[in-house]
């Protein structure tokens, strides 16, 4: 199991707010996470295409963090070195973001490194049918491991920290081009997804961000 964290933050569309956010990223960054407070992994990036839309225009960050537990997120949420990021960053984007939180089954570490990665999100209404969610994403992992072997990583799980059920799948190619193959068996999975809640996919690229080991004392970025 995994504890991962995305922030999916909308940055205000002017060409000032995307240079001032380039610039001062890796600065802010440090300060957030030095001291680490829990992070075993940090990605950072953009989003390309939402539901097959094309969206590298749209300066669309995303920022992806895995935690050694749910009770280190809980507790950092709180402090004041995450209110200081907030007013540091905060009047490049639209409104404050959301973190969404999600216990997956396997880490995230390697699908984040890999060279094509779609993250898929599902709101549903009920216990129930987040639990029919999560056996179809069992399936198609399953499906994808046995038709691509190392090719594919695929990992899922609920949300954590929100009012409404959400479940997320992560999809990642270490070859994109076997992404398009034709699977008649997959598509019928991908239809009960869909017809289980409100289903949306958005193709990342991301980055690693390079953090201090958990616990250390705070030194000099």
């Amino acid at each position: 199991m995994a504890i991962v964290e995305l922030i999916l933050p909308e940055l205000k569309p002017d060409q000032a707010s995307l240079e001032e956010l380039v610039r001062n990223w890796p600065q802010s960054m440090a300060k957030l996470t030095n001291p680490n407070p829990g992070f075993l992994h940090a990605f950072h990036g953009w989003v390309l295409t939402e539901d097959g839309r094309n969206v590298r225009d749209e300066n669309r960050k995303i920022i992806l963090f895995e935690w050694d537990k749910l009770e280190s997120f809980t507790a950092f949420i709180k402090t004041s070195r995450v209110r200081d990021f907030a007013k540091s960053v905060g009047h490049l984007f639209t409104g404050p973001p959301i973190p969404q939180v999600f216990q997956t089954n396997i880490s995230t570490e390697d699908a984040a490194r890999a060279l094509s990665l779609d993250i898929f999100r599902l709101q549903v209404q009920s216990l129930e049918a987040a639990a029919s969610a999560i056996r179809i994403w069992e399936g198609i992992s399953s499906h994808l491991k046995k038709q691509h072997g190392e090719d594919v990583i695929v990992s899922y799980g609920r949300s954590q920290n929100l009012e409404d059920e959400l479940v997320v799948g992560f999809i990642a190619w270490q070859r994109p081009e076997s992404a398009v193959s034709q699977d008649a068996k997959l598509d019928a999975m991908w239809t009960q997804l869909r017809s289980a809640g409100e289903l949306s996919c958005i193709n990342v690229s991301l980055e690693e961000m390079s953090i201090p080991p958990v616990g250390s004392t705070a030194v000099e970025p």
